[in-house]
């Protein structure tokens, strides 16, 4: 039951990828935008630009908002969920899982269109979709993003 209630939530960031990218690259051009200064005040003062800036990228989004108003949804660690969605991808880009996940999260097509263009049936197609996700909530778990 449990495993089942992380499903739903690990399934929330394949649908919702794009937008969590958007919100991180926004994040960043805002965080590059801000002036800010390196070091103190005082007559030992050195400005660096270039590192500051670096700096900041290198430094992880804790967290981003989608949506507006009551409609929004806030996305704690972005940038390891994306890692999640991709690492999952990658784990099944060779197999029958890989390429129907990428049909229904990255294509929006349908169970039952998917699995008449691949010759299965419905069954099979939410059997390949929870092995697909079972994957993804032990990367999550592996990057200490889910907790048992």
């Amino acid at each position: 039951m449990l495993l089942e209630k992380y499903i739903k939530h690990v399934e929330w960031y394949f649908w919702n990828r794009k937008q969590i990218q958007r919100a991180v690259a926004e994040e960043r051009e805002q965080r590059i935008a801000r002036k800010c200064s390196t070091g103190g005040g005082g007559h030992a003062f050195i400005s660096n630009p270039t590192e500051t800036s670096a700096l900041k990228n290198i430094e992880p989004i804790h967290m981003v908002s989608l949506g507006h108003a009551q409609y929004q949804s806030v996305v704690m660690n972005p940038e390891l969920w994306l890692d999640v969605v991709d690492e999952t991808y990658k784990l099944h880009e060779k197999q029958l899982t890989g390429k129907v996940m990428l049909q229904r999260y990255e294509k929006g097509k349908s169970p039952q269109i998917i699995a008449e263009l691949n010759g299965k049936s419905r069954d099979t197609f939410y059997e390949l979709r929870k092995e697909f996700l079972r994957d993804a909530v032990v990367l999550a778990m592996k990057k200490k993003i889910l907790k048992f």
